[in-house]
């Protein structure tokens, strides 16, 4: 087994169409979310109007995409485990074979299960979230183009700010995998000032990634504060607003919102593994 094969990208080109299944039934599922708030504002001046046409269309497309994800989650949790169990076996026979100690065998069996969980759970994630993005922006520009330019101001901001962020968010990851890949050979030392040391490091770490995380959180969420402000009442000004209408751009900012604010989660994960691949590739 080459090294490369431990990689996100090596996983994927190696177990594409278990994972290329999910996803395509991820879109399909989110595109039927991302038409939900256009058709309940359909659905609500229909009601107005004394008509239920818009309800029922509304209730046969929340069924439909009630169904997709039944169906995606009960295939996922198969596809996912048994991606890694086929991983971790070939991974620990290889380290056993070159008689690698057995803390590091288990820190990086652990770093294995985290590659396999970005496909099954950030993945999914990011693909969720950015679906929700680029189907908000669209339906958004039918709307009203001065909301939509303010939500491309919002994420080139979001943009800057993570990209300043990525070299220190790479470097804490350093130092945390480190700690961790050492840890059950210094827990047979039994020294407990070594072992103090050990998870004060580790807590040292984790209190750098929380920090900045925290403060990009609290400048993106004023952000978004601010965009929702100017949404409603951009919307409410309109000469054509209706209770449908502003009800569909108020629940699209909200997507559009939540969408945005997954991404940088998914992008900080993303910087993580890219440092675990790096690791891995020594094996």
């Amino acid at each position: 087994m080459t090294t490369h094969q431990y990689s996100i990208k090596a996983i994927f080109k190696r177990f594409k169409w278990k994972i290329s299944i999910t996803f395509s039934m991820l879109v399909l599922e989110n595109i039927f979310k991302v038409l939900q708030p256009l058709v309940l504002g359909i659905a609500i001046n229909d009601l107005i109007n004394k008509s239920n046409d818009g309800l029922w269309m509304f209730c046969l497309l929340y069924v439909a995409g009630f169904f997709i994800g039944v169906i995606r989650r009960y295939f996922d949790t198969r596809a996912y485990t048994s991606i890694y169990t086929i991983i971790a076996s070939e991974m620990v026979a290889i380290q056993n074979q070159k008689q690698i100690s057995v803390s590091t065998i288990a820190a990086r069996s652990a770093l294995i299960k985290e590659l396999v969980d970005f496909f099954e759970h950030d993945i999914t994630q990011a693909f969720a979230s950015l679906i929700s993005v680029i189907g908000a922006l669209i339906m958004l520009a039918l709307f009203d183009w001065w909301i939509f330019g303010a939500c491309l101001v919002t994420i080139l901001l979001i943009f800057i700010i993570y990209t300043l962020s990525n070299k220190k968010i790479y470097n804490f990851n350093i130092g945390l995998n480190d700690e961790l890949e050492h840890r059950v050979t210094l827990l047979e030392t039994r020294a407990q000032v070594g072992i103090v040391a050990h998870f004060r490091n580790i807590a040292r770490w984790m209190v750098k990634m929380s920090d900045l995380e925290t403060l990009n959180f609290g400048i993106i969420e004023i952000l978004l504060f601010v965009l929702a402000i100017f949404t409603l009442y951009v919307s409410a000004s309109a000469a054509e607003a209706t209770a449908g209408s502003i009800f569909s751009i108020i629940t699209y900012i909200l997507e559009f919102s939540n969408g945005i604010f997954m991404l940088p989660i998914v992008f900080q994960q993303l910087i993580r593994l890219k440092e675990i691949s790096h690791r891995l590739k020594s094996i």
